[in-house]
């Protein structure tokens, strides 16, 4: 019996084993040609794929010296070396520019290393290793578009009684082959005496600053408009505008560094407060300014940036005039970021007042703020 039942396991087995060699050599042979699945694409948004095989979806917001910014729908901005982006598709035309000069505009579509445009139904195609620089198309003006609002605000009540705030906002465009960017500050800071309770401003000052870039090529760049208008009342400023040009150079620009340095010839015109000779209450003087902007992104959520710029002027305009600023911006949610900003403002030859008195040359301020990006 036990000899039965042992030959029965071992034709049932063999039975088993002749049917299944087959499905087991398919499912082998299916393997090899099994595909990961495409996402179905969506019209509200652009897609990239990485070389990871990781799709995002989002917002292309620009691309420029191979690194493309991303606004991702989950994982918010994103700056991804064009290198790591194997397929991109874009919901909306987009205008790219190439070495050569050509600009063009349609749907893109970067996919297996080649470069097209869909635009009225007709596909053309570009040279990838030819590609610039990728923007928003003139047709979406809102999307060439994007800025930033921040504010720092200190309140104390007690033994002291002091106020601060310090507001900040900015606004870029940027295009295949151009950039402008406008960046306001406003500076206001009060404390009460506790004996007299007399109120003193320690700080109050505003400083507004626009340029606009034309790129020749990855390297180089035309600053077309250089400006900056600033009024400090304690260093006797009621204004002082500043008008420039320049000519500036990528010294670094990978996915995760960039540094810029600028030099051009430019025109400054002060009115001061109040001065000694009310005759004499304001200055102009040509000079040359000398910029330089870095950026590091130390991780994804963190960021570090410096920048610096002096004007060299007459001494009667105030001489030497620096300008330092730098600071960590931590993202904190997809549009809202932690920003701790120091600056520092020097100016050699400050102007005295009527009453005989001469600003301090240098001023410092560290500020924490919450700033919204949108």
């Amino acid at each position: 019996m036990n000899k039965f039942m042992v030959t029965m396991l071992v034709k049932t087995f063999i039975i088993l084993f002749a049917l299944l060699l087959p499905t087991i050599g398919y499912a082998e042979e299916d393997k090899s040609k099994w595909q990961k699945p495409t996402p179905i694409f969506k019209q509200d948004f652009d897609w990239i794929k990485l070389t990871s095989d990781e799709w995002l979806k989002g917002d292309i917001v620009s691309m420029y010296d191979e690194k493309l910014e991303f606004d991702s729908d989950e994982l918010g901005m994103q700056t991804i070396d064009l290198d790591d982006v194997s397929e991109l598709r874009s919901k909306q035309w987009q205008s790219i520019r190439m070495f050569d000069g050509t600009i063009a505009e349609g749907y893109l579509v970067l996919k297996d290393g080649e470069l097209s445009l869909v635009k009225h139904g007709v596909t053309i195609r570009y040279e990838f290793s030819n590609l610039l620089s990728i923007a928003s198309s003139g047709e979406n003006e809102r999307d060439l578009w994007d800025g930033y609002v921040n504010l720092g605000i200190n309140l104390r009540e007690g033994n002291t009684v002091q106020f601060d705030y310090t507001f900040s906002a900015g606004m870029q465009r940027r295009s295949s082959s151009s950039r402008f960017k406008t960046d306001y500050i406003a500076d206001y800071s009060r404390y009460q005496e506790p004996e007299t309770e007399e109120t003193k401003v320690t700080a109050d000052s505003e400083r507004l600053t626009s340029s606009y870039d034309w790129f020749f090529n990855p390297k180089i760049y035309f600053r077309a408009v250089d400006f900056e208008y600033m009024a400090d009342e304690l260093l006797n400023l009621k204004y002082r505008i500043h008008y420039g040009i320049a000519l500036g150079y990528h010294i670094i620009d990978t996915s995760r560094t960039s540094w810029d340095v600028n030099l051009g010839p430019s025109y400054q015109k002060s009115k001061f407060l109040s001065v000694v000779d009310e005759v004499n209450n304001s200055e102009d003087s040509f000079g040359v300014t000398l910029g330089t902007d870095f950026t590091f992104e130390v991780t994804s959520d963190i960021d570090y940036d410096a920048s610096y710029s002096v004007q060299v002027i007459d001494e009667a305009s105030g001489g030497n005039i620096h300008h330092f600023q730098t600071g960590i911006e931590i993202d904190l949610t997809n549009d809202f970021d932690l920003d701790l900003t120091f600056y520092a403002d020097r100016t050699e030859n400050p102007k005295e007042d009527s009453d005989g008195k001469v600003p301090e040359k240098n001023d410092f301020r560290l500020v924490v703020g919450l700033s919204y990006d949108f």
